[in-house]
């Protein structure tokens, strides 16, 4: 096929009222005859084809886009996620978050009851210790002092 016929073929084969097709293009079915049965053989193509295609208005009947999107959110499978937006779920949550809080603070608090601090630790006794007379008579002592009571404070 040649350069002018295979330029200007779409044009030729879409038909119409309104057909641009030049002369030259024309002239040169009349006279090539490979081009001539390529163009006759593609018309015939062409036509099968419009002849099979459907119509050109075919819209889908009102409802069809919600019914396909109500199927297609029916056959989603539930997300593992959606366990903790049940209520239920929530409240068993919630009871067993707050029991188990109470259970762990009576151990803490009956824990630290039952191991109270021995008076024997030689920290213990510094820093039950009063301080002795006389601060701020003697500079060195009030220092040891100070760095005593530091070294022993607990909350």
């Amino acid at each position: 096929m040649h350069g002018l016929i295979r330029d200007r073929l779409e044009e030729y084969l879409k038909g119409g009222p309104e057909k641009k097709i030049p002369l030259e293009f024309e002239q040169h079915l009349r006279e090539c005859e490979a081009c001539r049965d390529e163009v006759s053989w593609m018309q015939d193509q062409s036509h099968i084809l419009r002849a099979l295609s459907g119509p050109k208005d075919m819209d889908p009947p009102p409802g069809f886009y919600a019914r396909v999107l109500n199927r297609i959110e029916a056959q989603q499978s539930a997300s593992i996620w959606s366990v903790f937006l049940d209520p239920i779920f929530g409240r068993r949550l919630v009871a067993t978050s707050l029991t188990v809080a109470v259970l762990l603070g009576g151990f803490v608090a009956f824990r630290e009851v039952a191991n109270p601090p021995s008076v024997n630790d030689a920290e213990a006794i510094i820093a039950v210790q009063e301080h002795p007379p006389g601060l701020g008579q003697d500079r060195q002592r009030d220092r040891d002092t100070i760095l005593v009571t530091l070294a022993t404070y607990r909350d």
